[in-house]
């Protein structure tokens, strides 16, 4: 399952796997677009959820906890690839 999510210029993409034992386990990747393309920065939460909502919620939150961050080292950290 994915979430797509607009916040402060970015889009977060929250995805999750559901795990054998049960619960969920979460990623998240954030894109950032400007004048020459897309980079985007995947992140994994570590930890298992018990629901797809808190989950996602997760992942969503983390993702505005980096973005807001990046304002203080004007960077995102993480694994970063470029998108065409």
């Amino acid at each position: 399952m994915k979430s797509r999510q607009g916040y402060k210029g970015y889009v977060i993409e929250a995805r999750l796997s559901e795990l054998k034992d049960g619960g969920f386990s979460a990623e998240f990747s954030i894109e950032e677009h400007d004048g020459s393309g897309a980079t985007e920065t995947q992140f994994y939460l570590p930890g298992t959820f018990p629901t797809q909502d808190s989950a996602i919620e997760a992942a969503i939150h983390a993702g505005r906890r980096k973005i807001d961050g990046k304002s203080q080292t004007n960077r995102i950290l993480g694994r970063a690839r470029v998108l065409c």
